[in-house]
């Protein structure tokens, strides 16, 4: 070598570069070869599995597309089974009303009955008591105008003498 000079190369350090790789590389695939292959491994389940759940969703959603389209073109018909289920219901419900609110007017009737009855009994009565008092009054206006004094002392005289005998 000289003094100014540049040094000159030599293969030796490059050689022992690619030794020492060549050991990291050897090492790195004794050691890590096992860990590898079951990532890979696992990886390709995850893939297989992820693959097979994407099918699966998509024959569900395939089928669940098919199904609606099936209850899409359904749907005119459901609507008129709903219509004619409307109307036998609401008819149902009218003839229902009608036979209750029947049974509340034969109610009425027969309690609007009984009261009138009650009501004439009541009059009857009424107009009955009202008779007799004033035939009672007639009588008595009558027997006053019609007794005399001697015809009063006798029917004392008569009264008195009456209450005395024992029967």
């Amino acid at each position: 070598m000289t003094e100014h000079g540049a040094a000159s190369p030599s293969l030796f350090p490059l050689f022992l570069g690619v030794v020492n790789f060549s050991i990291f590389v050897a090492l790195l695939v004794y050691f890590l070869r096992g860990p590898i292959r079951e990532f890979f491994r696992e990886r390709t389940e995850r893939l297989r599995n992820a693959l097979a759940a994407g099918a699966r969703a998509r024959r569900e959603a395939e089928e669940l597309r098919a199904t609606l389209a099936k209850d899409v073109a359904d749907l005119p018909a459901l609507r008129e089974r709903v219509r004619v289920d409307a109307l036998a219901t609401a008819e149902h419900e009218r003839a229902n009303m009608i036979a209750a609110a029947a049974r509340a007017a034969e109610r009425i009737r027969t309690d609007a009955r009984l009261l009138a009855d009650h009501e004439l009994a009541a009059a009857r009565q009424s107009l009955r008591r009202e008779i007799t008092e004033e035939a009672v009054r007639e009588a008595i206006a009558t027997v006053r105008k019609a007794i005399r004094p001697e015809d009063q002392e006798r029917l004392i005289r008569e009264f008195v003498s009456g209450a005395g005998a024992t029967p």
